[in-house]
């Protein structure tokens, strides 16, 4: 594969991820900030976060894509070459969701304060 190719395919790709990651923001919009915010989080970390093909290649995939395709294709437990690296972002983007619902948890508590207290 050139790499041109290759460029336009991660390009088609990210592209796709775009419109994959608009309809769940859609879809989650109703929920409560608790789920909608670790549920798109987690979602985007798992969309993007990249992985190498394989040792011998520069290339590089969708972590998930090679996972999957080591754990189908290989016969060793190779699934976790680029499976460990994505749960280790997937912890990340949990302890990110964590801190952000904290956030705004906090935020709409100091604006109840301020909007009860008598003028």
């Amino acid at each position: 594969m050139t790499t041109k190719a290759f460029l336009w395919g991660w390009f088609a790709y990210l592209v796709g991820t775009v419109g994959v990651l608009f309809v769940w923001w859609w879809l989650t919009r109703s929920l409560a900030v608790w789920a909608k915010v670790p549920l798109r989080i987690v979602l985007t970390a798992l969309l993007i976060t990249p992985w190498s093909v394989s040792p011998e290649h520069d290339e590089w995939a969708p972590a998930w894509v090679v996972s999957l395709f080591d754990g189908l294709a290989q016969e060793d437990i190779s699934l976790w070459r680029a499976g460990g690296p994505l749960v280790a972002m997937l912890l990340v983007a949990m302890v990110v969701a964590v801190l952000e619902v904290w956030r705004q948890r906090r935020k709409q508590t100091r604006l109840e304060a301020d909007t009860a207290r008598p003028e």
